[in-house]
């Protein structure tokens, strides 16, 4: 059975590699254009006062707070890793952006593979915290099972 260690590493890894990946991909495209996913990352938080699309940029915190925390306070991880997942989804919401200067918003009319990338690398982080929880908190009652059964030996 592979240790929590190595799974955390395998699965904080894993979902770098997809954030990374997602950054050299396009996100979105509207009526007028095809988003860079980089140019998302790196100026999509200036949206969050002008355009309700930015929320979703808010994931970006709440996933490098769950991938630092992964090793150090898993509870916080898995909770972070659910915030990157719910923000991350909310882009879905909006049928339009602002994806210019000019103020105008244009239509959404696909979601590309920087965007699936970008929500799949929170996805895993927040399936992989789930299951590390699970197997802490089977290992913690079986332990107290056995301690409780010999008790009574």
């Amino acid at each position: 059975m592979i240790e929590d260690k190595e799974l955390k590493t395998k699965i904080r890894t894993i979902s770098i590699l997809l954030f990374l990946i997602s950054l050299t991909q396009k996100c979105y495209c509207s009526t007028s254009t095809c988003g860079d996913s980089i140019m998302a990352f790196l100026l999509g938080w200036a949206a969050i006062f002008t355009d309700g699309t930015g929320i979703a940029w808010l994931a970006n915190p709440f996933l490098f707070i769950a991938w630092y925390t992964l090793s150090r306070n898993l509870k916080v991880s898995m909770m972070s890793s659910l915030f990157a997942v719910i923000f991350s989804l909310s882009f879905l919401l909006f049928g339009s952006t602002m994806d210019n200067e000019g103020g105008i918003s244009h239509a959404i009319i696909s979601y590309e593979w920087g965007y699936k990338l970008w929500t799949s690398s929170c996805l895993i982080m927040l399936i992989g915290t789930y299951y590390l929880m699970m197997r802490h908190n089977t290992r913690a009652k079986a332990n107290k099972a056995f301690s409780s059964d010999a008790e009574y030996l």
